[in-house]
C-alpha cells in the first residue's frame, strides 16, 4: 500500500476546532438539560425555585427605577421615554399616512377633471407692480 490511500490518510476534519467545539457545545447541551430535568422533577426545588425568581424580578424592578431615577437627575431620557416617544411618533406616521391617502385621492380626483384643472392654472392674477423705471418716475 502506498501513502496516499483513504486508510493512510488521516481525518483532519476530526481535529478542526469548530467541530471540537461544536461537539462539546452539543454534548454541554445535552447535559445540561438533563441535570435541569433532574432537578424540576423534584418537588423541593420548586419553592426554592419560586422565591429565587421573585427575588430576581424584585432586583430588576429596584434597578430600573435605580436607572429611571440617575437617568433624570442626569437630565437624559429614560426607557419609558422613548417608549412614549416612539408611540407618539406612530401616531404621527399614521397621521401622515392619512395625509398622503387624502392627497392622492385629490390627485386622482383632478386627473379624472383635466378641465377643471386647466381653468385653475389659466386663471393667473394680474400684474400690479410696475417697472422699477416707472416706480422711480413717480415718486419725483
Amino acid at each position: 500500500m502506498n501513502a496516499s490511500t483513504p486508510m493512510d490518510s488521516p481525518d483532519w476534519n476530526a481535529f478542526s476546532p469548530a467541530r471540537v467545539w461544536r461537539d462539546w457545545i452539543v454534548k454541554s447541551e445535552a447535559q445540561w438539560s438533563e441535570a435541569v430535568s433532574q432537578l424540576l422533577k423534584d418537588e423541593r426545588a420548586g419553592p426554592v425555585l419560586n422565591r429565587q425568581l421573585d427575588e430576581m424580578q424584585l432586583m430588576h424592578r429596584q434597578f430600573s427605577e435605580l436607572a429611571q431615577a440617575s437617568l433624570a437627575a442626569a437630565n437624559l431620557p429614560s426607557r419609558s421615554d422613548f417608549e412614549a416617544l416612539d408611540e407618539r411618533m406612530g401616531r404621527l406616521e399614521d397621521g401622515l399616512a392619512q395625509v398622503a391617502a387624502a392627497l392622492s385621492q385629490l390627485r386622482g380626483a383632478l386627473g379624472e377633471a383635466p378641465a377643471a384643472a386647466a381653468a385653475v392654472t389659466e386663471r393667473k392674477p394680474p400684474r400690479t407692480r410696475r417697472p422699477a423705471r416707472a416706480a422711480g418716475q413717480a415718486k419725483g
